[in-house]
């Protein structure tokens, strides 16, 4: 799952927000820091940070396998992608995990539940990153200062 939005006159600390979304993902026991990266492309500052599950999960199929949260811009014009990635999401019969796991049982349960876990976290991880961005702001949040794309 992707989202990618963009931010407008909000004046947000975009500091504090990204150490405040490195603490949650920090809070989850699932989930470890894996790479965080700092710079500034054509002059656009960015950061951005991965965390990784720890360990395999025992039900691979659509579980969580990784979240990646970026913040690119300033503190009134910035964009934010959260990406969560499922383990055998990018499969293309949405039972094939289940199934190199546990056999034709396992692809049944598995197609029923295919990237349920992965999307769930990261429903709660956009909500709580909205309330973070409330939290951060300098002027009040309004949807009208957010520009959803989708893919």
């Amino acid at each position: 799952m992707v989202l990618t939005r963009r931010y407008k006159d909000l004046e947000t600390n975009l500091e504090n927000l990204y150490k405040d979304i490195k603490n949650e993902l920090q809070q989850d026991k699932d989930l470890t820091i894996s790479s965080e990266m700092n710079g500034s492309i054509n002059g656009v500052p960015f950061k951005t940070i991965t965390a990784a599950r720890a360990t395999v999960p025992r039900a691979l199929t659509g579980t969580l396998r990784e979240v990646t949260v970026t913040i690119a811009g300033g503190s009134d014009d910035w964009l934010l992608e959260v990406h969560t990635g499922a383990w055998f999401g990018n499969m293309i019969l949405p039972g094939a995990g289940g199934f190199l796991i546990a056999g034709p049982i396992g692809a049944a349960v598995g197609a029923g539940t295919t990237m349920v876990f992965a999307r769930e976290y990261g429903r709660k991880l956009k909500n709580k990153i909205k309330e973070l961005i409330k939290k951060n702001s300098g002027k009040q949040y309004t949807e009208s200062k957010v520009e959803t794309f989708i893919d």
